[in-house]
């Protein structure tokens, strides 16, 4: 049987196991002396997994294994589970605002729906359960890239251009830290025709009792309809729904 080799990879691997190990982080300096690898190389390949999602580096300059790590194998239950879950929050808030209302997951720099309910009167558009969308161009990417710590959020976009699909459309890493910082500290995000022109929306991120976000729930509908003042209102009402999911899931005696 042919063997196959990929040093990326298993260096990859190696960096990740190693990782794994730690419980107090780990420097650059640590990664290339336990693997062999020469320091820009570790550093390179570190920077690389942080940008996925699979390690992330702290305020000290350490690497650790990152939530996506932890979600490897288990994410598609996870998904399954959460959506289980949410829908009937779905169901109500999209028959609450009149408007369609999507749940939406991160996957590094993108956001796939998940789960998507629509009314009579809501917007009509081509977009259907799992497709997936640049996360910065979107209200539900936003909301859950600002819940991740910065450095991780560039590292992601470091070697990643920003599409632009409209005049709107933020397409710069210093803008983009600066609206998520905004995000953030107003507890939901706001997509201001940057997806689609005369389109509006706006999310909030579904935290756990960790502080992490594995998903988000999103308001869509024509700028006509959600003016600033309704957006506004529409921001609480997400928050309000989203702490009502996580303690139903909590109930189940399961976590998010």
């Amino acid at each position: 049987m042919a063997t196959y080799k990929n040093q990326s990879l298993e260096r990859g691997f190696q960096i990740l196991e190693y990782l794994g190990d730690s419980t107090k982080g780990r420097a650059v300096s640590d990664v290339a002396r336990a693997t062999g690898l020469h320091r820009a190389t570790a550093h390179r390949l570190l920077e690389v997994l942080c940008g996925m999602g699979y390690a992330y580096k702290g305020e000290d300059r350490r690497y650790w294994i990152g939530h996506n790590m932890h979600l490897f194998g288990f994410r598609s239950n996870m998904v399954a589970r959460i959506t289980h879950h949410a829908h009937p929050y779905l169901v109500a808030l999209a028959h609450d605002v009149d408007e369609t209302v999507n749940l939406g997951f991160l996957e590094g720099i993108q956001v796939f729906i998940a789960d998507r309910v629509t009314t009579d009167r809501a917007h009509r558009s081509e977009v259907q359960i799992g497709t997936y969308f640049d996360a910065h161009a979107t209200s539900l990417g936003k909301a859950l890239l600002s819940v991740r710590p910065i450095y991780e959020v560039r590292a992601s976009y470091k070697f990643t251009r920003l599409n632009a699909y409209t005049g709107k459309t933020i397409t710069d890493v210093g803008a983009l830290s600066r609206e998520l910082a905004a995000i953030k500290k107003r507890g939901y995000s706001i997509n201001d025709e940057e997806g689609s022109p005369g389109i509006r929306s706006v999310a909030t991120p579904i935290l756990n009792p960790h502080g992490r976000a594995a998903c988000a729930l999103a308001v869509t509908g024509p700028r006509a309809r959600l003016n600033d003042s309704r957006i506004e209102r529409i921001g609480m009402l997400l928050q309000n729904v989203a702490s009502k999911i996580v303690t139903q899931i909590a109930t189940q005696g399961t976590d998010i």
